[in-house]
């Protein structure tokens, strides 16, 4: 009698258990700019298909460009709305730049690492790494308004900044172990070298399209010449104050 009490009670068990719930095909069919929050897997199994990828680069790049150019207006505020103006078109061209100026390296490494990407897989992952960081920038660009038009202090502008673009890489690298944990990219110690190499070669980037913050010189191009280490550059915006009224 209680063995059968039993069988009753097993079998209701496993009926009202509920099934696991499918894939939501909405997510995975949506527009890759959008599937960078909601499903970061479903980037990487594009990537891995390897269709339509001029398609899905040109919408991730055309997305990070926005998104820099949010990024940019909201910071440059902080030298007024002249300066603001310069800022949203050097942000997305320091990004873009950077981006392409390392994409050889990053076609380069994971061959040689076991993981060969074709040239588009390779374009069209940096530009996911670039559309993402963007995405992270836009959420943080109210915080980073907020202080650019409340403070004097170029320096502290300087350094806000620098420590909210590497919040958004942090972001962007918890995507680089989902292309680990999908088989994408299996080696992730060369990948992470190369993601150095891109943060040291976008600092030095904004060196070269200094000025960014202020406005250029009585006599000065929009974009200053001469050859400066990013570091240098860096150290002088602690050496000048920008007095505001």
């Amino acid at each position: 009698m209680n063995d059968d009490k039993n069988k009753v009670e097993n079998t209701e068990a496993v009926a009202v258990t509920p099934p696991p719930l499918p894939m939501d095909t909405a997510i995975v069919e949506g527009n890759i700019v959008g599937l960078l929050l909601k499903s970061p897997r479903s980037v990487v199994s594009r990537i891995m298909g390897d269709k339509n990828l001029a398609t899905e680069s040109a919408k991730l790049l055309g997305a990070a460009v926005l998104f820099y150019a949010v990024f940019g207006l909201a910071i440059g505020l902080f030298g007024g709305w002249g300066v603001a103006k310069m800022t949203v078109w050097k942000a997305p061209l320091i990004a873009l730049c950077a981006m392409l100026l390392c994409l050889p390296s990053l076609y380069v490494f994971t061959a040689v690492l076991g993981s060969p990407l074709a040239f588009g897989q390779a374009f069209t992952l940096g530009s996911t790494f670039l559309a993402m960081t963007g995405l992270i920038l836009v959420g943080l660009a109210p915080v980073a308004w907020l202080f650019a038009v409340s403070t004097n202090s170029l320096g502290f502008v300087v350094m806000m900044a620098f420590v909210v673009w590497i919040v958004a890489l942090s972001f962007v690298s918890k995507f680089l172990q989902r292309t680990k944990e999908m088989g994408l990219l299996k080696r992730q110690d060369g990948l992470m070298l190369w993601f150095a190499i891109l943060v040291v070669v976008t600092l030095q980037m904004t060196t070269v399209m200094r000025p960014i913050l202020t406005a250029p010189k009585e006599g000065e191009r929009i974009i200053a010449t001469g050859k400066k280490f990013f570091l240098s550059h860096f150290a002088d915006s602690f050496e000048t104050s920008k007095d505001r009224q």
